[in-house]
């Protein structure tokens, strides 16, 4: 511990000692129930007057009184930090943890904890060891927009064709033009882009690749008109970075490094990584499986959606500059008032649903806490700060705990609100003021919804794990809305209390029911932001999801069961059956279709890349060991069939093994799980 330090921690003992002595018995004991930031005060209050005015009395003046305040809420902090990180590293596996704290422009904590390398027990330094903090990278890239608007080289509700060359145009079939305004708020209206070829590297390229190289490869097309509904997208940053590109004529990684990372003194933080950069103290990143496993480290392409690594200590300082309106002096990155602006709603549903700010989005529990997460496979991070409070903080994990992401970052910043007195479970309005609209107008609301996400989704199990989350709508003559399958803690009947906003009561939710410019309609969960929106399916896109898999259920189990009874069942005397060799390929179908079903299953429950990519071969594999059983089937019975020699129950097998391989295959089709489709 430094010398200053101490000199500050004897000072604070010596002011609470001398309060102390001066106390009476009773008023010592009382307090201790106190909080330590009301000791001064509350002392103050018990002391007799004769006391307080005597000429002997050591006369401490205010700015100590704060700086010992300061000094124990440090001491608090940290004590209360300590305890939770050694429960919460061991039950979420998390092998290294760095975190920065800060308030009222200043660093509160700054600590490394655990290991940022298991095996060479390498601890965690906070001023050190860069962590990857992936999507919080969108954070810097909304930053730099807004400095570049500051300066008018850009229009934040400009059509962005402005800023982009021919071979990158956009094409907009909507009225409402894509600015950049909907690219930093994640409205722009893009197709999901998460399984294209191309977003990520399995190895640190040697060299850099071009923005508009990545872009014409993987930029999605718009789905929906801009400002439709909120739909996360990595895409839109990574052209919203190009812009940035474009605008001040630097890289990326030039501007960010030049204009950000500069005047905050950030000098441990990469924009990006390449083979030399590997051994400069980055934290190592695992997975869990009975122990920790290391994960290879690949390289994000869509660089300005998530490529940056920074320590806490640098990270702090970023979040010091935004609370503190931008930064001070020669260190500023922003003008107070464009500070103001970044950080206001730009994008909600409805005016009581959280919503997105530029780059951060509001934390759905207290939408004046700013949030924004990030995640890979072994890294999982967050900043969040309370701009009203002036506080904040940066963690960064190097592993996810069992796919779940953010699992013990989500836990410290419930504690973290918590130790300052912020409530994180706010009491809704039930009232706007204004009336319901008639139950008639809303009718049409009524229906089967799937994530926004999941449209324009490539192929693989994302895709239909997000059209397994299809929550029902009702509509009550009474314009009563009632939300199905949706989760135990979203469903339910809501309540109008405006113009197509409702209340559930029980799970102190709103739901907003919202039409788009070309008429889709639109259901908004009071939840995360970027994973709010859902949009109504069309009877053939709701029977893809709901009744393709009863219909592919109601094949495959006959067939499944006349399996069983044919394996089963004995030989009768003088009935003329198929040999052993020509039934095996149709009595193979049932365990494959089996296998089938179970990888698709693992695949869908599974958060990771890896697991999920391995599942999805493994299926296909399987799909095309049904296909050729089926094949195999169909060609031996035509053969016995004719020949008059194949048993009636043979052939019931071999229809119903048939029928269920046909389903299975029928659809993973629908849901474009087959890599051959």
């Amino acid at each position: 511990m430094r010398m200053r330090q101490w000199m500050k921690i004897g000072l604070a003992a010596a002011i609470v000692a001398q309060a102390a002595g001066m106390q009476p018995a009773s008023a010592q004991a009382q307090a201790v129930k106190i909080q330590p930031e009301q000791a001064e005060v509350q002392a103050a209050k018990l002391q007799p007057k004769t006391v307080q005015s005597a000429p002997h009395t050591a006369y401490a003046p205010p700015e100590k009184h704060a700086e010992a305040a300061a000094v124990r809420e440090r001491e608090r902090l940290e004590q209360q930090t300590d305890e939770f990180m050694k429960t919460a590293m061991d039950k979420y596996h998390v092998p290294g943890v760095t975190l920065a704290v800060v308030k009222d422009g200043a660093v509160l904590l700054e600590k490394g904890y655990g290991y940022a390398d298991v095996e060479a027990k390498v601890p965690v330094d906070p001023h050190k060891t860069r962590f990857s903090i992936a999507s919080v990278s969108k954070v810097f890239t909304a930053t730099a927009a807004m400095q570049l608007a500051e300066q008018g080289k850009l229009d934040l509700d400009a059509d962005v064709n402005r800023y982009l060359p021919d071979s990158l145009q956009v094409a907009n079939p909507y009225k409402t033009p894509l600015t950049m305004k909907r690219l930093l708020t994640n409205t722009g209206g893009f197709a999901n882009a998460e399984q294209r070829e191309g977003a990520w590297s399995d190895t640190v390229p040697e060299q850099r690749v071009p923005l508009e190289q990545t872009l014409q490869k993987l930029l999605p097309p718009l789905v929906r008109a801009p400002g439709d509904a909120v739909q996360y997208s990595n895409e839109g940053f990574t052209l919203a970075g190009y812009i940035v590109e474009r605008a001040s004529g630097l890289s990326y990684d030039e501007y960010i490094r030049q204009h950000i990372f500069a005047p905050l003194h950030m000098d441990n933080s990469l924009t990006y990584l390449t083979p030399e950069r590997l051994n400069r103290q980055l934290a190592q990143g695992y997975s869990y499986d009975k122990g920790f496993v290391k994960m290879k480290q690949g390289e994000v392409l869509t660089y300005p959606a998530g490529s940056i690594w920074s320590t806490a200590d640098d990270m702090g300082k970023f979040l010091l500059a935004h609370l503190q309106g931008g930064g001070q002096g020669k260190s500023a990155i922003l003008q107070q008032d464009t500070a103001k602006q970044m950080h206001s709603l730009q994008y909600s549903a409805h005016p009581l649903m959280p919503g997105y700010a530029y780059g951060f989005f509001q934390n759905y529990k207290n939408p004046a806490i700013l949030v924004h997460p990030g995640d890979t496979e072994a890294f999982s991070s967050l900043v969040s700060i309370m701009p009203s409070r002036g506080i904040g903080f940066f963690i960064g994990c190097n592993s996810q705990y069992e796919g779940d992401d953010g699992t013990l970052r989500d836990a410290f910043e419930k504690q973290f609100y918590s130790f300052f007195g912020v409530s994180m479970d706010q009491p809704l309005t039930t009232s706007t003021g204004e009336a319901p609209e008639p139950a008639a107008s809303i009718q049409s609301y009524a229906g089967t919804y799937a994530m926004v996400i999941s449209e324009g989704l490539g192929p693989g199990v994302s895709k239909l794990r997000y059209r397994m989350m299809t929550p029902g709508v009702t509509v009550s003559d009474q314009g009563e809305v009632t939300l199905k399958s949706a989760g135990e803690e979203l469903n339910g009947p809501y309540t109008p209390v405006g113009k197509r906003i409702f209340y559930n009561k029980r799970v102190n939710k709103y739901l907003v029911l919202k039409e788009g410019e070309s008429g889709s309609k639109y259901l908004v969960l009071d939840t995360t932001v970027p994973y709010q929106a859902f949009v109504k399916l069309d009877s053939w896109e709701a029977g893809a999801g709901g009744l393709a898999w009863k219909i592919a259920l109601a094949g495959a189990l006959p067939g499944l069961i006349a399996g069983v009874i044919a394996i089963c069942r004995r030989k009768k005397p003088g009935a003329a059956r198929m040999r052993l060799r020509h039934r095996l390929p149709a009595y193979l179908i049932a365990p494959l279709i089996l296998g089938a079903a179970a990888a698709i299953l693992l695949g869908v429950f599974s958060e990771s890349r890896a697991v999920q990519g391995h599942w999805l071969l493994a299926a296909n594999i399987l799909a095309a060991g049904v296909a050729a059983g089926i094949a195999c089937s169909v060609g031996f019975t035509v053969k016995y069939g004719r020949s008059k020699k194949l048993h009636l129950l043979d052939a019931a097998v071999i229809l119903g093994l048939g029928l269920a391989g046909a389903s299975a295959i029928f659809y993973m089709y629908l849901m474009k799980l087959l890599l051959f489709v």
